[in-house]
């Protein structure tokens, strides 16, 4: 379980919310980690924990593509060559993402369901080691390449930017 004292200030300019974003990935990851590690957990943190996990990777997870994908690609593409190959392959690499995470997702909620089952807490860990793998050469070529690019954007692009990220998490659920 994560404790946090107080409440961090949320950064407000772009990169620094795009960051938040990879930290909270990097997070779950190694939550969902030391759930498939570590066989001293009880039975009712593995269930939440397991719960918490899927529900960052079915739901803020998405919003944070659809940033890239709706927000972030459309306003770099064609700013220079090394970019747009940046662009094409964080693309692809959503697409290559979906079939680790419904592994993870699947195995997370089996292990949700059956808390002390080792079969579960490997098929965990398996699920975990493939995408931290993936995530970890995803996020780092949007941490050198992109957002540098994005940090040399006008201001006017990053608050439009900005804003469709903040208005993403504000829509109703399901709109």
């Amino acid at each position: 379980m994560l404790v946090t004292l107080g409440r961090r200030a949320e950064p407000t300019d772009l990169v620094g919310l795009l960051l938040e974003c990879h930290q909270r990935i990097r997070t779950f990851l190694h939550v969902a980690s030391e759930l498939g590690r570590r066989e001293d957990l009880d039975a009712a943190t593995v269930a939440t924990e397991s719960a918490r996990c899927a529900r960052y990777f079915t739901e803020a997870l998405p919003l944070h593509v659809a940033d890239e994908e709706e927000s972030i690609l459309p306003r770099l593409r064609g700013v220079a060559p090394a970019v747009d190959a940046a662009l094409a392959a964080m693309h692809a690499q959503h697409q290559d993402h979906g079939a680790p995470l419904g592994a993870l997702l699947s195995a997370l909620g089996a292990l949700g369901e059956a808390p002390g089952d080792p079969a579960a807490r490997a098929r965990v860990r398996e699920a975990v080691t493939t995408l931290e793998g993936a995530f970890e050469e995803h996020l780092a070529l949007e941490e050198t390449v992109l957002f540098p690019a994005l940090a040399a954007r006008p201001p006017e692009v990053q608050r439009a930017i900005r804003e469709e990220l903040r208005g993403r998490r504000s829509a109703p659920f399901g709109a």
